[in-house]
């Protein structure tokens, strides 16, 4: 059985296309992922809520969470937000090891995207 999932957090938006283009993101992602198992979440507005993918993926038998937040910048949902949601859930599911990565940031992949849609490359 597969005891490692990675999670995925977007911030969530009240526009469903924003669902259509996280779950091409998941799917294109599934392609890497192998043996470990892969889940979408929101912070707000839009479901699954973090809570309650972590919930569903403990109770598949997860014990070990690599969160991923889908953040571009590092603004409070990353210093404050997120990590408080995840330290809950720690007190929650003692027995559940979750390690927060860092969000996207500088990435010169990004750059060379940015650069190739405004017509610089």
């Amino acid at each position: 059985m597969r005891n490692k999932a990675i999670l995925i957090v977007a911030h969530g938006s009240k526009v469903k296309e924003t669902n259509l283009t996280m779950d091409l993101y998941m799917e294109a992602l599934g392609e890497y992922a192998g043996d470990v198992i892969l889940e979408k979440a929101y912070l707000q507005l839009m479901e699954p809520s973090v809570e309650t993918a972590i919930e569903s993926l403990y109770e598949k038998g997860i014990k070990e969470l690599v969160v991923f937040p889908f953040f571009l910048f590092k603004g409070n949902h990353i210093i404050e937000d997120i990590p408080a949601v995840l330290e809950a859930q720690k007190m929650k599911y003692h027995d559940l090891s979750i390690q927060f990565l860092d969000n996207i940031g500088f990435d010169e992949n990004i750059v060379k995207m940015i650069a190739k849609r405004v017509g610089l490359l």
